[in-house]
């Protein structure tokens, strides 16, 4: 490839890693189909990837942010109307041979908007962030959250106010702002308790609060990835031998609690070089912010970042008991065609602001 075009090996040799990682696990599970179905995402991916670093530019990026934004907003309109069901939620439309999840590309271009939206706050000379800025930010916001939180996918469309939240912080916030928000917050945060919250969603918030006392109810899914993870204990149980995972103990073993199930293959020493990737792969992305060319490559790079950090952050919390369990997958690690190739796609984009 030309010089423009060229792969920051160090951040894609970490995300080559985590994926392999999430496909040993998956395969110690010894059911091939999701290995199989993993390995063609992954495929997929690649080839996205390759495609989008060779063809498109940041210019192109930037000028496509609206629109990619847009469309996303009304695939997530289309899954409300025309989605395919399953465990309650309506997430996926089907396309005949797969199933797309919107909010994963939503994503992507929700960072795309932030970008622009700080870029333009940034060259106004509107930093740190007042009140009327936030209230901006608040209106990008608003569309693509609402629509994902009527799935019901309340993780989800929590990670949009989570990537602005993270841009917000970059940008600064003016003492005051920070005041009204945490009034905002607490507000909302009592009404949505009280009137949005479905029962369930409450009940995993209790279960959080108190796993004992419900553990073979509301608390069972924490209590057994608990289990899981401590019987790892310091080198793992091995290939194929995660007898908490085989016999079925584990909850959402491919997905949600994937985490889990390759802590006790692995054990601590596993466990701790998984964060520690992650880390590095953290690390990474942040030293292409720093050195971003402009306002628009730096604040796209953060945001696209963002998404992996906030995943990989609630994930793991979740797993090990210490946050609510909520639908959000670890990244690269879970089964799931539209989040991997989602993740290509975003480092991808990361790639493409850090050499315009």
């Amino acid at each position: 490839m030309g010089k423009s075009r060229r792969i920051d090996l160090g951040i894609m040799a970490i995300f080559m890693v985590i994926s392999l990682l999430g496909l040993f696990t998956l395969a110690g599970m010894g059911e091939t189909f999701y290995f199989k179905r993993q390995i063609l995402w992954h495929v997929i991916g690649i080839v996205a990837f390759l495609v989008i670093l060779r063809f498109v530019e940041a210019r192109t990026l930037r000028e496509w942010t609206a629109t990619l934004y847009i469309a996303t907003f009304i695939l997530l309109v289309a899954v409300l109307v025309a989605g395919k069901s399953s465990k309650g939620a309506q997430r996926w439309l089907s396309l005949g041979f797969f199933r797309m999840q919107p909010s994963e590309f939503a994503k992507i271009s929700f960072a795309l908007a932030m970008a622009q939206v700080f870029n333009w706050f940034t060259d106004n000379n509107r930093l740190p962030l007042g009140v009327t800025e936030v209230a901006i930010v608040g209106l990008v916001a608003m569309p693509v959250f609402l629509a994902v939180l009527v799935q019901p996918d309340l993780g989800t469309a929590f990670i949009f106010i989570l990537m602005a939240f993270t841009a917000c912080l970059v940008a600064g916030l003016r003492r005051r702002v920070i005041v009204l928000l945490l009034i905002l917050g607490i507000t909302v945060s009592y009404l949505g308790w009280t009137h949005v919250l479905k029962e369930y969603q409450k009940n995993r918030i209790r279960a959080f609060l108190n796993p004992k006392k419900y553990r073979t109810t509301i608390g069972y899914h924490v209590i057994q990835s608990t289990i899981a993870i401590g019987s790892g204990r310091l080198t793992g149980k091995g290939f194929k031998k995660a007898t908490q995972t085989k016999l079925g103990f584990t909850p959402e073993k491919h997905t949600d609690f994937i985490f889990s199930s390759y802590a006790e293959t692995t054990g601590f020493i596993g466990s701790a070089l998984l964060i520690l990737l992650y880390t590095f792969f953290f690390t990474k992305i942040g030293e292409l912010a720093s050195k971003a060319p402009n306002p628009f490559s730096m604040y796209g790079i953060i945001e696209l970042g963002s998404i992996f950090f906030w995943h990989a952050f609630i994930n793991l919390g979740m797993t090990m008991g210490i946050l609510p369990v909520v639908g959000v997958p670890l990244p690269l690690m879970s089964y799931g065609g539209s989040a991997t190739l989602a993740s290509y796609i975003a480092v991808a984009c990361i790639i493409i602001l850090s050499r315009e």
